[in-house]
């Protein structure tokens, strides 16, 4: 079974893994300070927001392969030009997954679901609708991670036989997350608060590395729940496929023979 700890241990345990985390926040940190101070539309924000989309993806699914292959070392690579790379053959990869149900989503959300009269099953069927075509887009996301073939994010099958289990099991991780990050960020964001304020540099660095470490965290559970999700749906197959090759035979077998020509 997936579990958070291990990958909170696996992700602090490597010698470098302090300095990539801190290295991997000042992006990230550049864009919330730009955007904290009002400059949301400034050069260096974009630039900033960008570099650092690039990093947390190419984390995420570089520490998913990682796990999923069993390799020692879970962290990424800190060449930039490595991440770049996961990151942009990662977005292809997800790219015709997030369209779609994106789209599908619009329209239930925009055209169908106002429709309906009453407020409360309206805004459930918008929260389900989220839920289940984000969970569709993060089981592309594994099938792809694994071996990082765009062959594999098209294997509709897996994704409908697996994405509610992911989908389960993502609602599990955001719930550790909330009481990880609680402990994390929210005792340094108080005695910041206490002491300093919050509208600082402290506090904003801490919420970056706290983002980072999350992005590492989610990409090592999503490569441990690929065997339950995924693996298991693969066997199930298999098994499937095997049952119905020896019914097949059993059937060919049971024929009478064709009489004999003279």
């Amino acid at each position: 079974m997936a579990s958070i700890k291990d990958a909170i241990e696996e992700s602090t345990n490597e010698p470098q893994a302090l300095i990539q985390y801190i290295l991997f926040s000042l992006p990230l940190f550049g864009a919330v300070y730009f955007y904290m101070k009002g400059q949301q539309n400034s050069f260096l924000f974009y630039t900033l927001a960008f570099i650092s989309f690039i990093i947390m993806l190419g984390t995420m699914v570089r520490c998913a392969n990682n796990v999923m292959n069993f390799r020692d070392k879970i962290m990424p690579s800190m060449n930039p030009f490595i991440l770049l790379f996961d990151s942009i053959r990662t977005i292809i990869a997800l790219l015709p997954a997030a369209a779609l149900n994106g789209g599908i989503a619009y329209y239930l959300i925009t055209k169908i679901y106002p429709m309906i009269s009453v407020t409360w099953i309206s805004q459930a069927a918008t929260y389900i609708t989220y839920a289940v075509c984000g969970s569709i887009i993060l089981t592309v996301f594994m099938l792809y991670a694994k071996k990082f073939s765009l062959k594999d994010a098209f294997d509709f099958k897996a994704i409908s036989d697996s994405c509610i289990d992911v989908l389960i099991q993502v609602i599990w991780l955001t719930i550790q997350l909330i009481f990880i990050d609680a402990v994390l960020a929210g005792s340094v964001t108080y005695l910041c608060w206490l002491f300093i304020g919050i509208d600082n540099i402290v506090t904003y660095f801490v919420w970056c590395m706290t983002a980072v470490f999350n992005i590492a965290l989610i990409g090592n559970y999503l490569g441990q729940l690929n065997y339950e999700a995924l693996h298991q749906a693969e066997v199930k197959a298999e098994k499937k496929k095997e049952k119905e090759e020896i019914d097949a035979l059993k059937k060919s077998n049971g024929n009478p023979p064709s009489p004999s020509t003279f």
